[in-house]
């Protein structure tokens, strides 16, 4: 069913399955070209989640999904402060479920605890959005962005590098946090264009120093060896060229998160 939840900046869609009572899971996932790759695999298990009697949400953020926000006008401030808008919206027992860098944004909001799968800081973020910039070959030149021509001295990117040199000098700074402004909204209007997503640079800013917190729960991939509660001998959905269902993984997925919250429920 497609609802709608109100948050400080405005209206944003949300897809709701499953039971209106009783224990709802809330899904944040990952950001940008991510979000295509992962959405159907995690739709499916929210489908799953449901045949068992565990509702779920899956909402729009500000300038990601169907949402009427301009993609570069996103900030990592409005997709928290929507994500536990949204969140509250809902009955308890609520939970957050995340997939990589969906982990970024589910910390404030007033849940149970938190799952996650694969969970990917900010810097990490960074990293895999400069590897793509790198890969795009976008053609020097193209679709220069009009913003990045009007950023501050330090941070002016010239047009004539193209979209792919834009994205590439932009992200190199990210790693050097003395050349990056102290504040997310320091250059508000200033955008890079990687893989056909427009970004601000005040999300790339904030993306720098942005950590997941504390998840309950992390579940990873075998391919992934950090630590873990559980892993699980899949492929990574987010790798494919194309989006999955991938029903052995959405079950597999499904039934760690529902045997969780009954745990959490539980206790």
């Amino acid at each position: 069913m497609i609802d709608r939840y109100d948050w400080p900046g405005g209206t944003e869609a949300m897809l709701r399955f499953g039971p209106a009572t009783g224990p709802v899971v809330v899904l944040a996932l990952p950001p940008f070209e991510e979000a295509n790759r992962t959405r159907t695999l995690m739709v499916s298990v929210l489908r799953r989640l449901a045949e068992v009697g565990i509702g779920g949400v899956l909402p729009d953020l500000p300038g990601q999904g169907e949402s009427l926000v301009a993609t570069e006008d996103a900030t990592l401030t409005d997709w928290r402060a929507a994500f536990a808008a949204c969140v509250a919206t809902l009955p308890h027992p609520r939970f957050a479920a995340s997939i990589r860098a969906g982990a970024l944004i589910d910390g404030e909001a007033d849940v149970q605890a938190r799952w996650s799968l694969s969970p990917q800081t900010g810097a990490e973020l960074l990293r895999e959005l400069h590897r793509t910039a790198r890969s795009a070959g976008t053609p020097e030149g193209a679709g220069a962005s009009r913003e990045a021509q009007s950023t501050s001295a330090h941070d002016r990117i010239p047009a004539q590098v193209g979209i792919q040199g834009q994205a590439e000098q932009r992200l190199s700074k990210q790693r050097n946090p003395g050349l990056l402004p102290a504040q997310e909204h320091g250059d508000a209007g200033a955008a890079i264009e990687i893989a056909g997503n427009r970004i601000g640079t005040h999300l790339l800013d904030a993306l720098a120093g942005a950590d997941i917190g504390r998840p309950d729960r992390i579940v990873r991939l075998e391919s992934d060896a950090r630590a873990a509660d559980r892993r699980l001998p899949y492929s990574p959905p987010w790798r494919r060229a194309e989006p999955e269902a991938d029903p052995a993984l959405a079950q597999a997925l499904a039934a760690d998160i529902a045997d969780w919250v009954g745990t959490w429920r539980a206790a």
